[in-house]
């Protein structure tokens, strides 16, 4: 019960994060054959990377560094009351990026602005992230974040630790919650993978024969089917939420 409990603590906050709130969302404001998109919000390259999907039809995945100092973290129970007192989300940070666009209003050269955003996104954070591409889908992984005395450090990102699930005829979404399991052993957080549904139907039910041999977590995770995915951290507790 205490880990659901904490799930869906995760959920409210990730869905209030979410919601349909101005100054939380990444803004593109035109400007001729130009544009500039900006963002200011408590994880700007995840926001983005819903904008570009939403605006462009663009698939970007975005994924969390690991939060160790707890004066990059607010308490966002001050503005969502339903949330526990205390709960801790990472703080607001932003930037901006402009871009040429075509007569049709998208980005003229796609790999330019992911490449320029995350370049501004490392000149404006303490964070630092790499631009990885892999069969037409894009994804932010962080490479540097604080240790727990706000020194910039580098790190493993969490989908590029390497995992060993035995062989063995199981559900898809078994194999996916091993997975998790090896990843939580690794670094001490509390790694949950996945959401049980896609568009209404349940996802990984069907039985398949899986191995998974001191291969990279993002690895595994292609070949249990998924392509697209944003992994979210708090202080304690990440999930890797597929699309």
């Amino acid at each position: 019960m205490g880990r659901l409990s904490r799930i869906s603590v995760l959920f409210v906050a990730t869905a209030t994060l979410a919601a349909p709130q101005a100054p939380d969302l990444a803004q593109i404001k035109r400007l001729g054959d130009s544009a500039v998109l900006s963002v200011y919000t408590f994880r700007p390259l995840d926001a983005i990377a819903t904008k570009l999907e939403s605006e462009f039809g663009l698939v970007v995945s975005a994924e969390d560094p690991f939060f160790q100092f707890r004066g990059g973290m607010m308490d966002i129970s001050a503005e969502v009351p339903r949330v526990r007192p205390g709960t801790l989300v990472p703080a607001r940070w932003g930037f901006e990026v402009r871009f040429s666009e075509n007569p049709d209003g998208s980005p003229r050269d796609v790999h330019d602005l992911l490449e320029s955003i995350v370049a501004e996104a490392n000149l404006h954070s303490p964070f630092a992230y790499r631009l990885d591409e892999a069969g037409g889908a894009f994804f932010f992984v962080p490479t540097q974040t604080r240790d727990p005395q706000g020194r910039s450090i580098e790190i493993t990102p969490l989908l590029d630790r390497l995992v060993t699930i035995p062989p063995g005829v199981r559900r898809i979404n078994e194999s996916a919650l091993l997975m998790a399991k090896e990843l939580s052993r690794q670094t001490g957080l509390r790694v949950s993978c996945c959401q049980s549904f896609i568009a209404g139907y349940p996802w990984g039910m069907e039985k398949v024969l899986f191995a998974a041999n001191n291969e990279p977590a993002r690895s595994v995770l292609r070949r249990l089917g998924l392509t697209h995915w944003h992994v979210r951290c708090d202080e304690n507790f990440c999930f890797i939420d597929m699309h």
